[in-house]
């Protein structure tokens, strides 16, 4: 008899955290159902974004920003993977050592936001100190003063491109609600002086239901104006075994990484929905019943800037493009993959969770990228219930979505890896004929089919998104014999990704 698993396929062995998936192909084909009489929730047009450290605001050595109006190349790569929300904080926006960004930085970097057609979340200090940046003690603008002097000037030219404002990164550092609630307010009072329409969310911190209650029940009203909470969240823990050592700050060589390989099955695993769900219940219960919308706003793989050989794997990939799914079939108004070449704020590290980095011409796309474009190529429009059926345990995830001409896009993950995978023939049945007999899939592929490959191991369509951001990835016409009625019949090899497309009646 066959077993009914809605949604997506999530049953696999005990020991499939600690161990590759090597599952064997089922002797029927896996079937994809789905149902267009009931579309759901439209998803948020905003799902695709990225998170940078504020640090990255001020120019380089040589006085050149990254962000600036006339990167082209970056412009081209942000709308080529289809980013929409542009989050600006991390640990930086917080660290004393890091000067507090100037007018000039602010006006290239919402100059760039303009060109590359994104919305920002612009997050200023709150932590304190008796130095802001290198500005000597006794000159040091408070917090407040620096918040009030950059809302003046975004409101005055950059409104259209503000989200809202965020207040602190991470506000861990404030032990009690109670010290945490009063200063967090002082410098929202600041912003919206000059600001008066201002829209805010908050916290920004790592899960914690408790905080994120308490920034709810004070701030959810017309003068607090907090219209999103935002969360930031690592699924899959440190990269490293060591973090706590004190030593590793003074010497980061002494870092101990956590396997490689059991790193990129355990982001594959169906075990992380659990923690997803945790996650998401504690948001969940915090906004029930207000207009409140939330989002992820910072997050990525392995936190500390990521673990190398695993979230700059093409396991990656398989796992971004999952976890956007997943969050937009759960309500988030969107997610901000935290980026660049290096994050951190006192304690900078290169970034092994990267969507793409910059390189001698350009911009080199990373997995993470490839698996972000996927979704913008598939994960728009209202969601459809998609319920997968199978033999045998398998380790697919099925999502669907209903857009505008009643185009059907159905998104495949095959997260079976190991040198014992096998492809697996999937039949996607529709509850509605297709118009005209066809159907359209691209692919997102590994050399060899190995989580484990890099950035030149990757492509999407067939091709390669390239340093300036060109990409010439190709749907591909399934033959007639794959699409026909209300069926569609797709393989898919292990270790692999695709969106199918089809018209129906």
């Amino acid at each position: 008899m066959k077993s009914l698993i809605p949604k997506y396929i999530v049953f696999l062995n005990c020991a499939a955290i600690l161990f590759p998936l090597a599952l064997i192909v089922a002797a029927e084909p896996v079937t994809v159902s789905v149902n267009t009489a009931e579309s759901g929730r439209e998803a948020s047009p905003r799902m695709v974004g990225l998170s940078y450290e504020t640090s990255l605001m001020l120019p380089d050595t040589n006085g050149v920003h990254y962000f600036r109006p006339d990167n082209q190349r970056l412009v081209a790569v942000f709308k080529a993977m289809g980013v929409k929300n542009l989050r600006i904080g991390g640990n930086s926006v917080d660290a004393p050592t890091i000067p507090i960004p100037s007018e000039e930085d602010v006006s290239n970097f919402f100059g760039f936001a303009k060109a590359a057609g994104v919305r920002v979340i612009y997050s200023v200090r709150l932590e304190e100190s008796t130095n802001s940046g290198t500005l000597p003690a006794s000159s040091a603008r408070s917090n407040a003063e620096s918040a009030a002097k950059v809302a003046r000037l975004i409101h005055d030219r950059y409104a259209n491109v503000l989200d809202c404002f965020a207040i602190g990164n991470e506000p861990s550092y404030f032990k009690d609600y109670a010290v945490y609630s009063p200063k967090w307010k002082a410098i929202h009072e600041a912003i919206v002086a000059v600001y008066p329409e201002a829209r805010f969310c908050g916290p920004d911190q790592n899960p914690s239901p408790g905080l994120d209650r308490n920034m709810v029940r004070d701030f959810d009203n017309d003068s607090g104006r907090l219209v999103e909470i935002t969360q930031h969240s690592y699924p899959f823990g440190c990269a490293y075994k060591n973090y706590n050592d004190p030593r590793v700050r003074e010497d980061t060589t002494k870092l101990v990484p956590n396997d490689a390989a059991r790193s990129r099955d355990k982001m594959l695993s169906p075990a992380a929905y659990d923690t997803y769900e945790g996650i998401y219940k504690g948001i969940a219960s915090a906004i029930a019943g207000t207009s409140i919308t939330y989002r992820v706003s910072e997050c990525n793989s392995y936190w500390f800037s990521g673990l190398k050989g695993a979230s700059d794997s093409y396991a990656s990939a398989l796992w971004g493009v999952d976890y956007l799914h997943w969050w937009a079939e759960h309500g988030a108004d969107g997610l901000n993959f935290h980026t660049g070449d290096r994050t951190g704020g006192d304690l900078s590290m290169p970034c092994r969770y990267a969507a793409f980095v910059t390189s001698e011409h350009g911009y080199e796309m990373r997995p993470l990228g490839y698996g972000m474009k996927l979704f913008d190529l598939g994960g728009y429009g209202k969601e459809l219930p998609a319920t997968v059926a199978s033999t045998t345990n398998q380790n697919l995830a099925a999502y669907a979505t209903l857009s505008e001409g009643e185009t059907v896009s159905v998104t495949l993950i095959n997260k079976t890896h190991g040198p014992e995978a096998k492809e697996e023939t999937v039949q996607i049945k529709l509850d509605k004929s297709l118009a005209d007999s066809k159907a359209q899939v691209i692919f997102l592929r590994g050399r060899n089919d190995d989580i484990g490959g890099s950035s030149a191991d990757v492509t999407l369509g067939g091709a390669q998104i390239k340093e300036d951001g060109t990409w010439s990835g190709r749907w591909t016409q399934l033959p007639p014999s794959a699409a026909s009625d209300n069926m569609i019949v797709v393989t898919m090899p292990p270790a692999s990704a695709a969106v199918v497309k089809a018209v129906i009646q």
